[in-house]
């Protein structure tokens, strides 16, 4: 075994879990589209929608409120009106019937199992989640399941992470979490995990590959 060997191997060896987010990554729907498509009605940037969106997205990640229902608060910030409002839901209902589930990545988690890994989901998500993960018949696939909705706290911050981290019974070195928004992972470093970009299934198993991890 060569040196590089020797590293890969044992960088496996320190993480002892997986982790991903639930949209974005288990399901396929391209939240930033959806965004683009309400600023574009309302007559916005998305960055002013973003900001917007950002100091209310709380009301549905911690306090449990229909998703719809925030972005609809979000709305009535920038116009009141029923026909905006019904424009924006036809769409939000259009985009949501786009949702793909990931299956080549479910795929991988027999793998990882299979070689010791834990696997969980940490999700900015009402508790409506694990009623979806239950129709989806993916519930036993994960050791964990954890929604922000539930604990009281959200992506980025530590304190979500720290729930994690318990729940999982790991410390952060040990874990490897991989979410499709770089807002969600900015707090890495600071926390201590290894934060993965989900940007393809390929992607992904490149950046697997790179810590000795083959899926």
């Amino acid at each position: 075994m060569n040196k590089m060997e020797i590293d890969k191997t044992n960088q496996e060896k320190r993480f002892k879990a997986v982790v991903f987010d639930f949209g974005g990554v288990i399901e396929i729907n391209d939240g930033e589209d959806i965004l683009s498509s309400v600023a574009g009605m309302l007559g916005l940037s998305i960055e002013q929608l973003k900001k917007t969106y950002f100091e209310h997205n709380h009301l549905s990640n911690v306090k449990n409120m229909n998703w719809v229902d925030m972005l609809m608060e979000v709305v009535r910030e920038f116009d009141k009106t029923k026909e905006t409002e019904d424009k924006v839901r036809e769409a939000v209902r259009d985009h949501m019937a786009k949702g793909t589930t990931n299956t080549e990545l479910l795929s991988f988690l027999p793998k990882l199992r299979s070689r010791g890994f834990k696997t969980a989901i940490f999700s900015n998500n009402t508790s409506e989640l694990r009623d979806k993960l239950a129709e989806m018949g993916i519930v036993e696939m994960f050791d964990e399941v954890v929604v922000s909705a539930e604990i009281g706290f959200q992506k980025p911050h530590k304190a979500a992470f720290d729930v994690l981290f318990e729940k999982l019974g790991l410390t952060p070195q040990e874990v490897i979490f991989i979410d499709d928004s770089a807002k969600s992972l900015e707090k890495a470093a600071e926390i201590g995990y290894f934060p993965i970009r989900f940007e393809s299934n390929e992607q992904l198993k490149s950046e697997f590959k790179k810590l000795g991890i083959f899926v």
